[in-house]
């Protein structure tokens, strides 16, 4: 096995917070990879790319649902991560970097981040964001979330995040190539903003 498949394996594993070591916890994989890239993969497809069953490989296909289940968009950019990362495990933040407590209750924020994701979101009394605006995301208008720092070019880590009525949640964005910001203007409407990165 590539060690680019075995990480792709062992990072899935640190993602779900367990080994995958039985039948049922296949299955219980094939149904989170589903909800969370609408994208279909057997419990025997996964049995075989654990090693608990016969094969004769990987498919491609496979390899790149697992690696868009991780955030990233296949498995080519997985392991370009694997080489760019391999000896940093540590660094000091370089990125231009906010703290929400320097915010006043009101202060509008752009959020971007690959491909082509949106957020507008506004600052509401006791560090809570509200999320007015959300294009191309599993996010929604209405949604709100806790961030103490927002840094360019690294994930963001919303915590307590509400989306749709579910219990909170942690929710990280930009995963793999990190955020943007930007201040919305006071006069500026949310859908005259160009955002793109």
């Amino acid at each position: 096995m590539k060690k680019e498949h075995q990480k792709l394996l062992e990072t899935i594993e640190k993602e779900v917070g367990k080994k995958l070591l039985t039948p049922k916890d296949f299955e219980w994989l094939s149904e989170k990879v589903e909800a969370r890239t609408k994208e279909h993969l057997s419990e025997s497809t996964l049995m075989r790319l654990w090693g608990y069953r016969p094969s004769v490989g990987a498919r491609q296909s496979t390899l790149d649902i697992l690696s868009r289940y991780l955030g990233y968009a296949d498995y080519v950019t997985f392991c370009q991560w694997c080489v760019d990362n391999k000896e940093q495990q540590s660094d000091e933040v370089v990125g231009r970097h906010l703290y929400t407590e320097e915010l006043t209750v009101g202060t509008r924020l752009v959020l971007t981040w690959y491909p082509d994701r949106r957020c507008l979101v506004e600052l509401q009394e006791n560090g809570v964001f509200t999320i007015v605006e959300a294009v191309n995301t599993k996010l929604s208008a209405g949604d709100t979330f806790r961030c103490d720092l927002f840094i360019e070019g690294e994930p963001l880590y919303m915590s307590q995040l509400v989306h749709e009525g579910r219990p909170p949640m942690v929710y990280v964005v930009g995963k793999v190539n990190g955020i943007r910001f930007d201040y919305l203007a006071a006069d500026d409407e949310p859908g005259d903003t160009d955002c793109s990165e």
